[in-house]
């Protein structure tokens, strides 16, 4: 009896056992297989110029100026220091009545809301955090544009994101970023660094301040700065004039537009900074200067996916504005004349996209794989 009990014990062993190795090989075979997804294996595609309106708050808005009152934000700041030593103080401010951690539930509202809120004890999320940020700079009269680190690691523990702020400094004649949810910035050698800086210089290379650990910081925070997007359009308070973003990536890395949260908004990708580099202060005035389109793709809503593909609208920006004529090849077929916009279907293999301006010369082109 007593072998026979032992037997059992063995074999129910052994059966819990592979039952655990075939679900944990199902769940990581289940994970790469939604890992596939769209991905872009070609990107002849990205943006050098530096020929972009971008729009920010306007401190007169009515919801800045109420803002401002409320809380009294001019009266926490020193008329006298730059813009940098300022937004530290708001930060300490904002951090000194509210909570935040980048798990939290996004509430999509303003700031004035969300501040109600969070200083009845709740927590906000990170997005949330921004936009309280943002807005009590921008009414102080602070240029102030939200900013999203994103990690490609799909299977990086909660979301693949992380909101951020960056001021224009006119000390530093730069833009700055400080990540208020944590409480730091960085510099190298002195200067603070905006998140592109940080990016291409390596987390791990610069200067940490006001935590008591950052290795920690790079522990938990390192793989979010791989990537860096702002938005063409700050002002959400006025008429929309652009839903584009803009997305920083170190050379030789190749675009993502399937995350983990689903597909990106409509992306001009680049890898040299200097676009991210324009003052808020210049007027902007567009010299037509450019000659080659860059191609934008568009997620349509996914009701509108079939089982042949998935449906995308794709567009061509030049010189600040949507190209209305111009010509698109999809995998080696004829070029097709196109008005602004072109009906694009994702189908799986290989897909290939040139874009012509004559319908004869190649000027773009992207693959993405399905």
């Amino acid at each position: 009896m007593k072998k026979n009990s032992i037997l059992y014990r063995i074999l129910f062993f052994i059966i819990i056992t592979a039952a655990i190795i075939f679900l944990s090989f199902k769940s990581r075979a289940d994970l790469n297989n939604k890992e596939e997804g769209l991905r872009v294996t070609k990107w002849e595609n990205f943006y050098t110029g530096d020929n972009i309106h971008f729009y920010y708050l306007n401190p007169q808005n009515e919801n800045l100026l109420k803002l401002k009152k409320n809380y009294g934000l001019d009266k926490l700041i020193d008329g006298k220091k730059d813009q940098f030593d300022n937004s530290i103080k708001i930060m300490e401010f904002i951090n000194g009545k509210v909570k935040a951690q980048s798990n939290s539930m996004t509430s999509d509202k303003s700031a004035l809301e969300i501040m109600e809120v969070a200083t009845s004890g709740n927590k906000i999320s990170d997005s949330d955090y921004a936009t309280i940020y943002e807005e009590c700079l921008a009414s102080i009269g602070i240029n102030v544009r939200p900013g999203v680190l994103r990690s490609t690691d799909k299977k990086i523990s909660g979301k693949s994101y992380f909101n951020v702020c960056e001021i224009w400094s006119n000390k530093y004649n730069k833009w700055i970023m400080i990540d208020g949810v944590n409480g730091t910035y960085m510099t190298d050698e002195e200067i603070p660094l905006s998140a592109i800086e940080i990016i291409s210089k390596g987390i791990g290379k610069v200067k940490i301040h006001l935590l008591k650990d950052s290795k920690k910081y790079i522990k938990s925070m390192g793989s979010y700065y791989e990537s860096y997007t702002i938005s063409v359009d700050n002002n959400k308070y006025g008429e929309l004039k652009s839903n584009s973003k803009l997305t920083f990536l170190k050379q030789g890395k190749l675009p993502e537009i399937e995350t983990k949260e689903g597909f990106i908004q409509p992306t001009i990708f680049v890898n040299n900074p200097k676009v991210f580099n324009i003052s808020p202060k210049i007027q902007y005035v567009n010299k037509g200067v450019e000659k080659i389109p860059t191609l934008i793709l568009a997620k349509r809503d996914l009701k509108n996916d079939t089982k042949e593909g998935q449906k995308f609208t794709l567009g061509a920006f030049i010189n600040s504005y949507m190209l209305k004529k111009y010509f698109i090849s999809i995998n080696g077929g004829d070029y097709i004349k196109i008005d602004t916009f072109f009906d694009l279907q994702i189908v799986k293999g290989i897909n290939s996209i040139k874009l012509s301006l004559d319908g004869k010369t190649m000027q773009k082109e992207i693959i993405i794989e399905k």
